[in-house]
């Protein structure tokens, strides 16, 4: 819980982090006008984002809901894919 005192919030740096926990804290603490903390998220513009072909766990879906994002808008403009399974091979033995 974001203490009384706390208007303003900044994150440093983007990413996947960075933007899901300043669209979480924007929403969860915006709800009222007269309420709102102001969340600001500051990142390089000369730092070209990686695409390591990270995954998301289910609960994306509720993340996105609760800061009133669509998920079909979302993996248009994230130009994501589906990833069915993943495979280790000798991921813990030499086998």
């Amino acid at each position: 819980m974001v203490s009384k005192g706390v208007n303003r919030i900044v994150i440093v740096g983007g990413g996947a982090a960075g933007w899901l926990t300043a669209g979480i804290l924007a929403a969860e603490h915006c709800s009222h006008p007269d309420s709102c903390v102001r969340v600001k998220l500051v990142e390089s513009p000369d730092v070209n984002p990686i695409g390591v072909g990270e995954g998301t766990w289910p609960s994306m879906r509720d993340s996105l809901r609760k800061m009133g994002i669509s998920e079909t808008d979302f993996l248009l403009e994230c130009d994501a894919s589906f990833k069915q399974a993943s495979k280790f091979v000798n991921w813990v033995t030499n086998e």
